[in-house]
């Protein structure tokens, strides 16, 4: 019987056809490592990973071994291999991933190239995923150009420990590398950096790298001295003209310190250390110190002190220098954007007494934190600007706050103070809150109460509502305190009040000189000095008291005002003060445009004694107007 032609055709067809892929057989796609660019011959480390997906057991052996092959087109050499193969007595069984790592060559001639893998058993079929295709460009080799090799470092170091590293990279640009024409390895993250001690590796006089020849740089570091994290990076460079080709992998290098006994930390600035810090402080006896090596210390949850103690830096305790000055290296502890709670600051000493914090750099780390549930709490009113405190000494008895920094704070304040006798000298108080947003203001000081206080040497910059408020303290001393306010507005640089507290607001025999108030150009405190409370509350409870002479006022908007303040039986004394370039006639102030003044005192709420001083005065009603 003669066949019909057609199925004779289709008969044919499928005898010629591949075989197809044994059921069994399947490949999934895990992932690959392949640059996307190369010069013309260059030789690079690639690595593909599938697993095995399928039922059958992938296996090397005999004349239908399982391989991985090239695509884009199928069976190409362009990479000069074609196949790569599993390692002899090697398996892959069902539910395993195998990685092949392989050397590819760019191709002689520039251009785009695919590069693309899929799995097959030879001479069987093809099966599975494909590999992503990559596309690669090959470009002619330029005159500077460094592949990275290899490296040899240690697994882990310890502060002060030194070693031996090598770095090697190959010279796959036209030039040769030699020492006379400045090429070298240098340091990177940062660039230039001396972190290890050395941040240039010389090539020997007479030495000379080739093209496609390597280099491997053997050279001592020596890790720093303070703890932490830091980066170990090199590339090579022409010098003084060109950084050129791959940087080496970075390693970052932990430095522990230990705490105290049994208690070891990275102060890299990124884990919560605070319970670390807790249970040293806990164990250690009342009247205890414990001292901070240099190194920036993660808060995410509070450090709570009630008993007396000292917390410092190492090695700074006969320092009379602050945290600012150069030569200076203060333990940083720094809010964590996780550090969210209602607790009035990371660091907090209460119902206690001789609690020290000094030569501590306290950052409340706002930039990060502004996404936070702190943040969104902060202009909730009330008392919710607690969620923002760097730092709070509450009924604290002869505490100190000396030569350190508290800075960046979320809301509210930097450091509140509640607690006779305290001392406050020598410190800086930067960058806190921010004016321009509602509920987001924050003082550089606040100190509710402190009779026979000292306050005095300190340095506010920038803070974004009061910078230096008092709300009560007989006997108190406050000179030589240096306000600024260059970059953002703040309410007053300096102000006795009483947060409208009756039992507040007593400053007989404080005495209030020699501070300076500096607002710039333009003008950015709306008082250089406010003495009283009416601006802020009524009804009209007067502060008590206090000797104000001697203070220089720069630049403010309205530059000494007196609202709500003395009594007959406690008068102000306000003399010898000095204000220059207030704001002309006018200003906008937060509740519209005020008149201003040099001096201005509202005479009908504020008993003042002048002392014999005439500088010429104002006397309008400033309530409610803040």
């Amino acid at each position: 019987m003669k066949l019909p032609i057609a199925p004779f055709l289709l008969l044919a067809s499928l005898c010629l056809a591949a075989p197809p892929a044994f059921a069994g057989d399947s490949a999934v796609f895990v992932s690959q490592t392949v640059p996307t660019s190369l010069t013309t011959g260059e030789v690079r480390t690639v690595s593909v990973t599938l697993r095995n997906n399928g039922t059958t057991t992938w296996t090397r052996s005999g004349e239908l071994g399982y391989k991985l092959g090239s695509q884009n087109p199928q069976d190409n050499s362009r990479w000069i291999y074609n196949r790569i193969y599993l390692n002899d007595g090697e398996s892959i069984s069902p539910g395993h991933s195998k990685t092949f790592t392989f050397n590819i060559t760019a191709p002689p001639t520039p251009g785009t190239y695919n590069f693309q893998w899929r799995m097959l058993q030879e001479n069987v079929a093809w099966f599975g995923d494909f590999s992503p295709n990559v596309t690669i460009q090959v470009a002619a080799p330029v005159p500077h150009n460094a592949q990275f090799v290899t490296q040899s470092v240690p697994a882990t170091l310890v502060a002060g420990q030194s070693a031996s590293v090598s770095v090697t990279m190959k010279n796959i640009g036209t030039n040769v590398w030699t020492a006379a024409a400045g090429y070298r390895l240098g340091s990177r993250n940062p660039q230039d950096n001396l972190t290890w001690g050395i941040g240039r590796v010389d090539l020997a006089p007479q030495e000379s790298i080739r093209p496609n020849e390597q280099k491997t740089f053997t050279f001592n570091i020596t890790a720093p001295s303070v703890p932490g994290t830091y980066n170990f990076q090199w590339r090579m460079l022409q010098e003084d003209y060109i950084w050129f080709g791959d940087s080496s992998p970075n390693v970052a290098y932990p430095l522990p310190v230990t705490l105290c006994p049994g208690v070891s930390v990275v102060p890299d600035g990124m884990s919560d250390l605070g319970p670390s810090l807790q249970t040293c402080i806990n164990n250690l006896p009342s009247g205890g110190t414990l001292e901070l090596p240099p190194g920036a210390y993660g808060m995410g949850t509070q450090v709570l002190i009630n008993k007396p103690f000292t917390l410092r830096t190492r090695g700074l305790e006969n320092s009379a220098a602050n945290c600012e000055e150069p030569g200076i290296n203060c333990a940083v502890l720094k809010a964590l954007p996780s550090f969210n709670a209602k607790v009035g600051g990371f660091l907090a000493a209460e119902a206690t007494q001789n609690v020290t914090f000094d030569h501590l750099i306290l950052d409340g780390n706002r930039a990060a934190r502004l996404g936070t549930t702190a943040a969104s709490q902060c202009p909730m009113g009330s008392d919710n600007n607690r969620w923002g405190f760097n730092a709070r000494m509450s009924d604290c008895a002869f505490c100190r706050f000396t030569h350190g920094v508290s800075k960046n704070a979320l809301c509210g304040t930097a450091l509140e103070f509640r607690g006779n006798d305290g001392t406050i000298t020598n410190s800086v108080f930067r960058s806190n809150g921010q004016n321009s947003v509602p509920g987001m203001w924050a003082d550089g000081l606040t100190i509710h109460f402190s009779d026979r206080a000292t306050v005095t040497h300190n340095t506010f910059v920038d803070n974004s509502d009061v910078a230096l408020i008092l709300g009560g303290g007989q006997n108190a001393v406050v000179t030589h305190n240096r306000i600024s306010q260059p970059g953002q507005v703040a309410f007053a640089g300096l102000m006795l009040d009483n947060f409208n507290t009756p039992a507040w607001g007593n400053f007989t025999g404080a005495v209030v000189s020699g501070n300076t108030i500096d607002c710039s150009a333009a003008r950015n405190c709306h008082f250089g000095i406010e003495i009283g409370p009416h601006p802020w509350y009524l009804p009209p409870t007067n502060i008590q008291g206090g000797d104000v002479h001697g203070n220089s006022v720069s630049s403010a908007r309205q530059g000494i005002n007196v609202d709500g303040a003395g009594t007959t039986q406690a008068p102000l004394l306000l003399y010898g003060n000095t204000v220059t370039n207030e704001a002309p006639g006018s200003a906008s102030f937060n509740c519209g445009v005020h008149s201003t003044s040099r001096l201005n005192i509202n005479t009908a709420d504020s008993v003042v004694d002048r002392n014999g001083d005439t500088t010429p005065m104002t006397t309008f009603e400033w309530h409610l107007c803040p």
